[in-house]
């Protein structure tokens, strides 16, 4: 069974991320316990001296010194909430002095002490704060939160799932490129040898027909095995140039699609309107390769048409130094999963058929003549519309 790209998308960055998880959850789950237990000691070392208010300077030196080689950010406020020393909060732990902390009222402007107090906030709602105790005694809490390293590794994950897709992505991208390459290659490859080993036979049935012509053979039989021979040879001649070098000469793109019409009437244009807006522009090309271009695409608008009033419109026009060509049909239109794999792939979804005709159509189109070629849009039973635009 064969998953589209999306959900084996959805696979590998799924995987990544739960790999991911895998491994940073025990690393952040230890380190968050680590924090907590030093917390619990630094709070109870606090807890252990003789301390009856945290605003002396004294006590404020001696907590200082215990917090200032923390590896998270804390916070230590005194009974009433007012903050006594801190550290991993950017702001300078010695930035204001205890008699200025003795009056917060002076410092509710200070850009430094408004950022301390919202780190209390902000540490409050990450853990629960640690009281100060002395006996039963609340002297102040200890606020805290963890290290900053954290936060990365918490997105580690989602990191490592980034990686995965632009990865993905690229070598997606990579495999795609090679894939559609080789079958350029191996149908190329058999494009010249196919225009090789069926030269010589085709060149002996015009031999033959030299000599039919000599014999009581009636002329409509001659007539049609002409026709035949000679299409069978431009067969060939189509092949020989899709694997080789094209022979681009002047030629008029309304004479190149009014010749393609004229000769797919007699092989399968039945019972369908065609429509024929065209105008006279001249530009280089080979006028061979192009014409099996226009002949792949009507073909398919043939195959997909309905059973009401089907229609096929062909128009040409000139727009941004460019021969702009449209074909659109009113069939059964293109659905929107076989989509992208226009001209990408070998694709069908013929029950016969080896799916290279779009594949010949793009590199005639655009590896050969340098244009482009595209889907407009595609809506069921109102238009299907293919483009191409060829450089002048």
């Amino acid at each position: 069974m064969r998953h589209s790209f999306t959900e084996r998308l959805i696979v590998v960055l799924g995987t990544f991320v739960v790999l991911g998880l895998l491994v940073t959850q025990p690393v952040i789950s230890g380190a968050e316990k680590e924090v907590k237990r030093t917390t619990n000691l630094m709070a109870k070392l606090l807890s252990g001296m003789v301390i009856y208010s945290l605003y002396e300077e004294d006590v404020q030196r001696v907590v200082k010194e215990v917090i200032s080689d923390v590896g998270f950010p804390i916070v230590i406020t005194d009974q009433y909430g007012i903050p006594r020393a801190w550290e991993g909060i950017g702001v300078n732990p010695n930035m204001f002095t205890q008699s200025q902390l003795n009056m917060p009222q002076r410092l509710k402007n200070d850009p430094n002490f408004i950022k301390i107090l919202k780190a209390i906030q902000n540490l409050k709602e990450v853990a629960t704060p640690i009281p100060i105790k002395k006996g039963d005694l609340i002297v102040g809490y200890l606020y805290y939160g963890y290290p900053h390293v954290l936060s990365y590794m918490r997105i580690l994950p989602f990191a490592l799932m980034l990686i995965a897709l632009i990865t993905f992505i690229l070598f997606y991208t990579f495999a795609r490129s090679i894939h559609v390459y080789e079958i350029e290659t191996i149908w190329v490859n058999f494009a010249k040898g196919l225009a090789h080993q069926m030269g010589t036979p085709v060149s002996a049935l015009f031999a033959w027909l030299e000599l039919l012509k000599e014999e009581d053979v009636p002329d409509y039989i001659i007539e049609n095995m002409t026709h035949d021979v000679e299409r069978l040879k431009a067969i060939l001649l189509r092949f020989s140039r899709v694997g080789g070098a094209a022979d681009f000469k002047e030629h008029n793109i309304k004479s190149i699609i009014e010749d393609t019409i004229s000769m797919l009437r007699e092989r399968f244009l039945k019972n369908i309107k065609i429509e024929l807006i065209l105008q006279d522009v001249y530009l280089s090309c080979d006028r061979e390769l192009i014409s099996w271009a226009l002949e792949n695409l009507i073909k398919n608008a043939y195959e997909a048409r309905s059973n009401y009033m089907p229609t096929i419109e062909i128009r040409n026009f000139v727009e941004n130094d460019e021969c702009v060509i449209r074909i659109t049909d009113n069939g059964k239109g293109i659905e929107p999963q076989y989509r992208k794999k226009l001209f990408r792939e070998s694709f069908t979804t013929k029950k016969r058929g080896w799916g290279v005709g779009l594949l010949l159509t793009r590199r005639i189109i655009e590896d050969i003549h340098h244009g482009k070629i595209r889907l407009v849009r595609s809506e069921r039973g109102v238009e299907t519309i293919f483009e191409i635009r060829l450089p002048l």
